[in-house]
This record gives structure tokens, C-alpha cells and sequence, in this order.
């Protein structure tokens, strides 16, 4: 610890450069972890519906809706080729057969020669050859020009009222079906979102190491903050020998001799503790106080450290306000050290910086999420099956 407090002060460039380049690493790799997009949303231009695809993907995706692929150059064409357009082996057949005796009773998707009699199915049949070979006057107004072109096919080629019977009929029997499967959908989703409601809660809470780090950098501010006192404790220690006057009880003299009752309870403390141990203790001290600057790159790895097992997801404010602390205390010591002329502001400024410090250190280690109980999630399930 000796060997690396002296290396630091004589070489204070090291410190500086690898802090720096330690801050822009760790920077530079949060910012692009929590930057960097993942997935897109994404429309299909055929169904019109959005999906999620990766971001890779986002020009290059098949719809999930309708299986149509979407990828396009500029020109509107497709940016890949496409085998299925131009071979027919790869397409699947459309059958004409009549239905079995005992269709299923999931049976959602008919042919039109299970609803519609001859008659119709030859106008329908003549209708959509009429649509596919229709050419618009105008390509500005073509959607324009469909639209009236398909109403006035409708008109003409109407479907018999037992065939019409037929479809309204299908339509309301296919409207309840799809109400029913969205229904079991919706309360399937909802289920698996308590479910994994429930596991990010628990994954939210923080993992034994990154909670352990926390309070050894806690202690490591604590044992600084007593290191920086070391002088008032020996100040006091070589005035335990003289008598202290009573302090009087007149309040305008009460604010000169607040120190001095500092000390009468310093000494009570003292004479509480064995010699032994305060020995000990001031010479646990006098080497904090030596090793100052090495005690805090340990605490200000020890947070960094502690940063980066919790992950983005467990960032706190306060973890950043913890470290930025502690990189200020690391300056004001390596400053003390190169410019001793200002040790006296100094050592103010960097007193104030440990305690500032440790009251942050304490809170960071103390105020650890939890994770929510079963109980709200229950409550929560149960408003999503209502």
C-alpha cells in the first residue's frame, strides 16, 4: 500500500491518465449500451399492421400477419430476388373440392364454392379477372379510378339472396370465432406479462456482490473520514494531561466554547477505552492519513466496480453522485500533495468532500430496491382477468 501511495505522488500523470481513460471507457460503453436501438417498429406494406422486428431487419422482414415480404429499394422494387413469384412449384394450390360431410366446427377460411351457388361463383370469378385487368385513365387518380371501377362491379355482378343469407350468415359465425380466440389471446398476453412482471422484480433487486461493494466503499469513506481527523484526535490526546475549565452557562460565551465541550466528551470517550486500544487506533489512523491516496483509488474502484455489476438497469443517481465524489477527493489529495503551499483550504475542502461522501456511500449501500411482493403482482393479475 506504502510502495503504491509513493508511486502515485511521484508520478501524479499515471493517475490522471488512467482515471481518464478509465471514465471514457466506461462512459463511451454505457452510453452505447443504452443508446444503441435493438429492435424497430416497423409497418407492413401489404396488411398495413406494425410488428417488431430487430434493427437489422428493418428493410428485410417477412409480416408476421400475412407472410409477405418486405424489403425495397428506392425505385419500389424488391430488394431481393424472389423465387416464388416466377416458379410455380414453390406456391401452394388453391383446392376447388367440395367439403366433407362433417366440417370441423374450428373451420374459420372456406371457398367460395362452399357458400356461393354456380352462378355466383362464375361472377365473382368474372369480377376479379375484371379488377386484375383493369388499366386507370389516369395513374395520379389510379385509387380513385379502383374504387368506383370495384363499386360499379358490385353492382353488377350482386350475389342472390340465399348466397347473401349464406355470407352475412359466415360473416357473423367467423366475427364470433375471431372475438373468442382475440378473448383468449388478451388473457393469455396478460397472464405471461404477470408472469414476467414477477421476474423482473425480483431481477430488479440487487445482487449480493454489487450490495457487499457498496458497503465496503461505505467503510473505506467511513475509515477516511476518521484518517482526516487524526489531528484533532492527537490535539486532544496532548491536552488530556491539563485541567479544563467548567464551562459557564452565560449563552453569549456558549458559541466560544462549543470546542471545548467537544473535548470534554472526547475525553469521556477515551477513558471509556483501554491504552491499548487507543494506541491501536491512532496508528490505524496515522496510516490512513499517510495512505490517503491510495485509500481513495480503493474507493473509487470499489464504486466504479460496483456500477458496473449492477448493470444499466440497477443505475442510480446517487451511485453517479457517489462516484463523482469520490474522483473529487482523489484531486483535492493528489493537489494537496503537488501544491502543499494551499494544504490548508485543501485539507478543509477535502474534509468537507469525505464527509459529503460518506453521507452518500451510506445512503447508496442502505437504500437497496427490493423487489416487490407477490402480493401486488396477485392484485394486479386479478384486475387483467376482469
Amino acid at each position: 500500500m506504502e510502495a503504491l501511495n509513493h508511486l502515485l505522488v511521484e508520478y501524479p500523470e499515471l493517475m490522471f491518465s488512467g482515471m481518464g481513460a478509465t471514465a471514457v471507457v466506461a462512459g463511451g460503453a454505457l452510453v452505447y449500451k443504452l443508446k444503441k436501438p435493438s429492435h424497430a417498429n416497423v409497418n407492413c406494406w401489404f396488411c398495413n399492421q406494425n410488428t417488431v422486428v430487430p434493427y437489422g431487419n428493418r428493410n428485410c422482414w417477412d409480416c408476421p400477419n400475412c407472410d409477405q415480404y418486405n424489403g425495397f429499394q428506392e425505385n419500389g422494387d424488391y430488394n431481393k430476388p424472389i423465387p416464388a413469384q416466377y416458379m410455380e412449384n414453390l406456391n401452394h394450390g388453391v383446392s376447388g373440392g367440395h367439403p366433407t360431410s362433417e366440417p370441423p366446427k374450428t373451420l374459420q377460411w372456406v371457398n367460395c364454392q362452399m357458400l356461393l351457388c354456380r352462378k355466383c361463383n362464375n361472377n365473382q370469378a368474372s369480377k376479379i379477372k375484371q379488377l386484375a385487368s383493369f388499366i386507370p385513365r389516369d395513374d395520379e387518380n389510379y385509387d380513385e379510378e379502383i374504387d368506383s371501377y370495384k363499386h360499379h362491379l358490385e353492382q353488377t355482378y350482386k350475389l342472390c339472396r340465399p348466397c347473401q343469407a349464406a355470407v352475412e350468415y359466415y360473416i357473423k359465425y367467423q366475427n364470433r370465432q375471431l372475438r373468442t380466440g382475440l378473448l383468449n389471446h388478451q388473457l393469455r398476453r396478460s397472464r405471461e406479462t404477470d408472469k414476467a412482471f414477477i421476474k423482473v422484480t425480483y431481477d430488479a433487486s440487487s445482487p449480493i456482490a454489487v450490495i457487499f461493494l457498496r458497503i465496503l466503499a461505505f467503510l473505506i469513506c467511513a475509515f477516511l473520514l476518521a484518517s482526516s481527523s487524526v489531528d484533532f484526535f492527537e490535539q486532544s490526546a496532548s491536552t488530556s494531561d491539563t485541567v479544563i475549565p467548567p464551562i459557564p452557562t452565560d449563552n453569549k460565551s456558549a458559541p466560544k466554547n462549543y470546542s471545548n465541550g467537544i473535548e470534554h466528551v472526547w475525553q469521556g470517550l477515551r477513558q471509556l477505552l483501554p491504552e491499548e486500544t487507543l494506541e491501536k487506533s491512532k496508528e490505524a489512523l496515522q496510516f490512513g492519513k499517510e495512505s490517503q491516496i491510495a485509500l481513495v483509488s480503493l474507493g473509487l474502484l470499489t464504486c466504479l466496480t460496483s456500477i458496473f455489476f449492477a448493470g444499466p438497469s440497477r443505475l442510480r443517481r446517487i451511485d453517479a453522485v457517489t462516484s463523482v465524489l469520490w474522483l473529487l477527493i482523489l484531486c483535492l489529495g493528489m493537489a494537496e500533495n503537488v501544491m502543499p503551499t494551499a494544504s490548508d483550504w485543501m485539507g478543509t475542502a477535502t474534509l468537507c468532500a469525505v464527509s459529503l461522501c460518506c453521507l452518500f456511500s451510506f445512503g447508496a449501500a442502505v437504500a437497496t430496491r427490493k423487489p416487490l411482493g407477490s402480493r401486488r403482482a396477485r392484485y394486479r393479475r386479478s384486475e387483467s382477468e376482469q
